[in-house]
């Protein structure tokens, strides 16, 4: 018989391998054995280090709610839910002009012990002086970023149930399967109490988000990302899990001015068990903040949360992504804090970012002013008619409307190409095209001899600089040049399928903003993992 003893602090000499591991590796598709095992837990003890902490707190923080309970009964809250759902209605950034655009998670409160990131590494805990050890903060990290990796919801309920039916999955992750003859270990399979427990310990001390822009900060600094002078900006939508109603703010105007303040919003809850919740002591929140009403298209509106994200130009990986702090929120209002929140995160970046892409909504003159002299940044989009009409009256020979773009569209239906400008007498410059032979369509147009001059074969159209001020000389959107620039512009849309399907779901299943964020930053961090390992 050999017996084998290890010293304290020594590495096993010894590794088993299961016959099922062997199989895993040899199967090109499986993403999250790969990504699991090649994890490097020496970057995430800093990581680790800030979950003992909070946890620490945490426990502090429950111990002194019980105690304060014990000693006295808190007063009674005299405000109503009536009262309330006017109050959350007004501190909303859509009606709050001073309201933050953006998410912002709460200061966490300084905590008193330290725990060296430097004797942390997987199976190797904090010293506990009571009860019992924490579970392994790296067993339980993989936990979730393997779910998000299989393509499911990083929440608890999910890695709770794929731990318990895929063994495979939980020894790779650093647990074992629970065993009555032997007892309990603090390596067994966490209950689905504990992971809620770590996931919300993540979540408001912002842990996800600190582990998600370490890991992206890495990745640019190693070169597994191109920093490029490009940036594509665009926001999207996850379906919120909660209903809605629609709430009137109270109008202090005494002037008699009772315009409609009326939007829908999540339903005014508290959050406790107390059995009389309309006189207990606990503060009237939303149950969904962060939700509204985001309106997709004419006639089509969807209750959601939404999202402002950005990326690289030609990259198809997620830089940052931030919640939105209400979802009603226009979609201009959210590139300048977001470029913000970008260069306050990752500041190197701002010396090389020159340029932003974006949608159609943020086609306006004062938004491209403020970005240029805030961040000496030009911003392209897409040409936003919104409500322009057709222009009909005073039109050259042959032409029968100029489209509220901007292109002249000839008496036989045919719209024109831009060709470009000329300066010296500022005018736009267009043409017929030319059909799939390559030949003019002029040639084979009935209505030719009306509009051609003689001996022409095109037809030719100069339309003056003063008639289409929407168009800017300097960069006209309808050029080959700006069309293809924004052409590259669709990388983000494929980034937004790979955030809500291939990492994820696309319909939330909790609730809040704070989750909504850390639903963000686990799907941030689980795409860059797989570029640091692959």
């Amino acid at each position: 018989m050999l017996d084998l003893q290890i010293a304290p602090g020594q590495f096993p000499l010894f590794r088993f391998v299961e016959s099922d591991d062997l199989h895993l590796v040899e199967q090109a598709d499986v993403l999250w054995f790969k990504v699991l095992r090649g994890l490097d837990d020496r970057a995430l003890r800093g990581v680790a280090a800030q979950y003992y902490e909070g946890l620490w707190a945490f426990n502090q923080a429950a111990l002194g709610a019980r105690i304060k309970r014990e000693r006295s009964a808190p007063k009674a809250n005299p405000e109503t839910k009536e009262d309330a759902e006017g109050r959350l209605l007004l501190s909303r950034a859509t009606l709050d002009e001073e309201a933050p655009l953006l998410h912002e998670n709460a200061q966490a409160a300084p905590v008193l012990p330290h725990v060296d990131p430097a004797r942390l590494c997987p199976g190797r805990t904090p010293v506990r002086f009571a009860g019992r050890a924490p579970k392994c903060f790296f067993a339980m990290f993989k936990a979730f970023m393997g779910i998000s990796l299989m393509g499911r919801a990083p929440e608890p309920e999910f890695v709770r149930q794929e731990l318990v039916n895929n063994p495979s999955f939980a020894r790779t992750c650093g647990f074992t399967l629970p065993d009555a003859k032997v007892g309990y270990r603090r390596s067994d399979v966490p209950s689905l109490r504990k992971l809620e427990q770590f996931d919300e310990i993540m979540t408001k001390n912002d842990i996800w988000g600190d582990a998600a822009a370490a890991q992206v900060r890495r990745n640019l600094e190693q070169g597994r990302i191109e920093a490029r002078a490009t940036l594509v900006h665009d926001t999207t939508h996850f379906e919120a899990n909660s209903s809605f109603k629609i709430a009137k703010a109270p109008d202090g105007n005494e002037e008699g001015n009772h315009q409609d303040r009326s939007k829908s919003q999540s339903r005014a809850t508290k959050r406790c068990r107390c059995q009389d919740r309309d006189t207990c002591a606990h503060e009237w929140t939303l149950a969904d903040d962060g939700a509204g009403t985001v309106v997709k298209q004419r006639g089509k509106m969807v209750w959601a949360h939404k999202a402002s994200t950005l990326c690289f130009e030609g990259s198809e990986v997620l830089l940052q992504a931030v919640a939105m702090s209400d979802a009603a929120s226009h979609d201009s209002k959210s590139l300048v804090p977001h470029l913000e929140k970008l260069f306050e995160v990752h500041p190197d970046l701002q010396a090389k970012v020159t340029r932003v892409l974006d949608d159609g909504a943020l086609d306006d003159a004062a938004i491209k002013k403020q970005v240029r002299e805030k961040f000496e940044i030009e911003l392209l989009t897409p040409h936003n008619p919104r409500a322009r009409k057709p222009i009909r009256d005073n039109l050259p020979r042959g032409v029968d409307h100029i489209t509220s773009l901007g292109v002249p569209v000839c008496a036989a239906g045919i719209p024109l190409d831009f060709l470009g400008c000329r300066h010296q007498d500022e005018r736009f410059l267009f043409r017929a095209p030319d059909d799939e032979d390559g030949t003019p369509v002029c040639a084979a147009c009935p209505k030719a001899p009306s509009c051609l001059r003689k001996g022409s074969e095109r037809r030719h159209v100069t339309i003056p600089f003063n008639r289409l001020p929407f168009i800017d000389p300097a960069r006209p959107h309808l050029s080959r040049r700006h069309q293809m620039t924004m052409a590259k512009r669709t990388v983000i849309e494929r980034i937004h399928k790979l955030m809500k399907f291939d990492y994820g779901d696309s319909r939330l299943t909790r609730r809040g903003n704070d989750t909504f964020q850390a639903r963000l930053d686990k799907t941030l961090l689980a795409m860059h993992l797989v570029l640091a390992v692959t």
